[in-house]
């Protein structure tokens, strides 16, 4: 089998569980080494060592809305590698599900700066210390469309992202970085993020989703965007879904 991220270097961000331990798993699959970062210390060391050895794989702790943190990952990743090819800001909170008038400033905050500020801080560290490569955000279809109350918040931040995500990968080129930077949008999907709130929500929407995918389904597409084979795709939606989209009315 052909190692499609042979030699390449990445930092994923919320790598510790969910979507970013899958995307872990599959980058290390196809030939990476990883550095996966998240806040829970001894969840992020016991993953891993499930993940592969010491030469493959490091955790490092980090809070992706602190500048010193994201230094810190990627200093650790030079050190310990060498090099920097793939940046997966993955890392992210699901919202309070309140109402956008019931919606407390703190709530507001802690769901845009993770989701959104800790974005744009991996987007300018990777623009400034890549000079090629790959930036994948992992968004939202809910950054695409808003099908129910209850998600301002999140889906504002992922909206952002999206946003972010075109602006940047004008911004590499224009800077002559060959660095492609695009954003996945994966639909319902097996996670500790998705409240059972939201999905009763879903399910009883007008529009529900057809399908509740699996973290390997969302992983499969970042790995495509991270590898040589999309070198001409940058500032682009992938949207990983089920149909949930194409099925709307």
């Amino acid at each position: 089998m052909v190692k499609r991220l042979k030699d390449k270097v990445a930092i994923i961000t919320g790598g510790i569980s969910g979507i970013g331990k899958a995307i872990a798993q599959d980058f290390l699959t196809e030939g990476a080494k990883v550095i996966i970062t998240g806040r829970r210390e001894a969840l992020g060391a016991k993953v891993a060592k499930e993940l592969g050895n010491q030469e493959q794989v490091q955790y490092v702790k980090q809070d992706v809305t602190s500048e010193s943190d994201w230094d810190n990952v990627v200093t650790t990743t030079f050190a310990k590698f060498g090099r920097w090819d793939i940046l997966v800001n993955n890392a992210g909170i699901g919202g309070s599900g309140h109402l956008i008038v019931q919606t407390s400033l703190k709530e507001w905050q802690d769901v845009v700066n993770t989701n959104l500020t800790g974005n744009f801080l991996g987007v300018r560290v990777a623009l400034n210390r890549m000079d090629s490569g790959a930036i994948v955000n992992v968004s939202s279809v809910l950054g695409i469309f808003a099908p129910m109350p209850g998600i301002g918040s999140y889906a504002a931040a992922k909206g952002g992202t999206c946003a972010l995500t075109k602006a940047a990968a004008v911004e590499a080129i224009k800077m002559d970085k060959k660095i492609r930077v695009n954003s996945v949008h994966p639909g319902l999907v097996k996670t500790d993020i998705v409240s059972d709130d939201i999905k009763k929500a879903l399910s009883e929407s007008k529009d529900p989703i057809p399908l509740i995918g699996n973290p390997i389904d969302v992983a499969k597409a970042v790995t495509y965007l991270a590898s040589d084979e999309a070198a001409y795709t940058t500032g682009t939606e992938l949207v990983v879904d089920g149909g949930s989209l194409a099925g709307r009315h």
